[in-house]
């Protein structure tokens, strides 16, 4: 069965929370289109903090820990001490006539200006054409990269153009005109052939300098790394954001054993992991996908065309 420690010995929890507000704030964007709303590296470049937060906020319950929903918390907990920036509300629900139109992520003042920020954060592994936003997958193969930027660009970010949605502006702060931003992390794997000759392809929407890992099928991680020196480390959603501290040797596993912890899980579809240094310090990531990843990734593929 896999056991993997909420936190190593060495590591308190409030250096890992300071690890992913770090890495929440001021790593690479994975869209960056500054035309539409998706700001470049430069904007998180200036980012500064006017105060120090005491404590970033923790998950209630590590063992049921939500990415995404922590992603948004350390945000939220960064604009109360940005420097220029004031947080107005989040999570704000939109009422319409007959049911709920959606929520802002943010309600975010800076100086005089009103601003509706969308968070995401998101793992997408390419096949096929890479340069196709369709051909980017998720662990959850179900997501995709087109139909989130879909969702984003048409109801997500355009909610605050709706009359519903500045109605509730003009009566919770005064204006109904708020510039839009949604702020987008994450990581793109490219099939590892591709990562490993750094043929880096793909959409013209995604960032030039976005994070990357590489993808494998469990048999051709096996086939791979079976022999291999290298050690890995399984990655709990808690640890997909910032790098992962130095792994004790003990928690360092070969190839054989690292798949033979993973297929013992409920996980049917892609495993995220850390590839080792000798020393046990991430040298990069990557996912190895099971069957059922790659007959609904090919199924919906087959679609599309």
């Amino acid at each position: 069965m896999l056991n993997m420690t909420i936190l190593s010995n060495t590591e308190s929890e409030h250096s890992k929370l300071a690890r992913d507000a770090d890495w929440s704030l001021y790593s690479p964007p994975l869209i960056a289109q500054s035309d539409l709303g998706f700001p470049n590296q430069t904007f998180f470049d200036q980012l500064c903090f006017e105060t120090t937060p005491r404590a970033w906020p923790a998950p209630t319950d590590w063992q049921r820990f939500r990415l995404g929903i922590q992603f948004e918390r350390l945000w939220q907990c960064a604009l109360g001490h940005l420097k220029g920036y004031e947080l107005l509300a989040s999570n704000l629900q939109v009422q319409g006539p007959a049911n709920t139109l959606g929520e802002f992520d943010l309600i975010v003042r800076q100086g005089h200006n009103l601003e509706h920020w969308e968070l995401a954060v998101k793992f997408y592994l390419g096949t096929g054409d890479p340069t196709q936003t369709g051909a980017w997958f998720g662990p959850n193969p179900t997501d995709r990269l087109d139909l989130k930027l879909q969702r984003l660009l048409s109801h997500q970010m355009a909610l605050s153009t709706t009359p519903a949605g500045q109605n509730l502006l003009t009566s919770q702060f005064g204006d109904s005109q708020a510039s839009v931003k949604a702020i987008v992390k994450g990581r793109l794997f490219h099939p590892f052939a591709a990562w490993l000759d750094q043929q880096w392809c793909y959409p013209a929407s995604v960032a030039k300098d976005h994070l990357r890992g590489w993808w494998l099928t469990d048999a051709d991680f096996i086939r791979r790394f079976q022999t291999s020196s290298k050690r890995f480390r399984p990655l709990s959603k808690m640890n997909w954001l910032s790098d992962i501290p130095q792994v004790p040797a003990d928690q360092r596993w070969t190839a054989g054993s690292c798949l033979a912890a993973l297929s013992s899980t409920r996980e049917q579809y892609a495993h995220h992991v850390a590839m080792l240094d000798d020393n046990g310090f991430e040298t990069s990531r990557g996912f190895v996908v099971m069957a059922p990843w790659l007959a609904v990734t090919q199924a919906s593929s087959a679609q599309e065309r």
